[in-house]
């Protein structure tokens, strides 16, 4: 018989998680499984060393029945993880934006002026690619996060 998702008061959000996997009899590996993630990942949420991404937090919340507004109310490292996250976000896509423009001036350069410049244009294509590479990344993370 499954208990049922009602939320068992503790402090810290690992404690919480802990609390609330022990308390429906779960397994690290099985609520890994139901949340999509690692067993090392809920190992290092609950032992508060690292904090889960918005992503996750939202699939916890639904996975044990918690609102989310008040998760994050009450708990500061969480609110500071997701605004370091949304920055996080904002600032790859202008690094994006700026290593294009850069491909986009050496380029103009080597047509108007006669001028290639091999060693820039490898590094800021390089750079290119390990940016976008990243946001990819976080795009289809997203995309496999279970829908509502």
């Amino acid at each position: 018989m499954q208990k049922s998702r009602t939320t068992v008061p503790v402090h810290s959000l690992g404690e919480k998680i802990k609390t609330q996997r022990k308390y429906l009899g779960l397994s690290q590996e099985e609520l890994a499984e139901k949340l999509h993630v690692s067993r090392q990942a809920i190992t290092k949420w609950e032992n508060n060393r690292g904090i889960p991404e918005i992503g996750n937090l939202i699939a916890i919340c639904d996975f044990f029945n918690w609102e989310l507004d008040s998760l994050i109310k009450d708990n500061q490292l969480v609110k500071e993880k997701l605004i370091a996250d949304s920055a996080s976000k904002k600032w790859h896509l202008l690094v994006i934006i700026y290593l294009l423009a850069v491909v986009i001036y050496i380029i103009v350069l080597t047509f108007t002026a006669r001028m290639f410049m091999v060693g820039l244009l490898i590094a800021t294509v390089f750079m290119l690619f390990y940016e976008l590479r990243i946001f990819v990344k976080e795009k289809i993370y997203q995309q496999r996060l279970p829908k509502k």
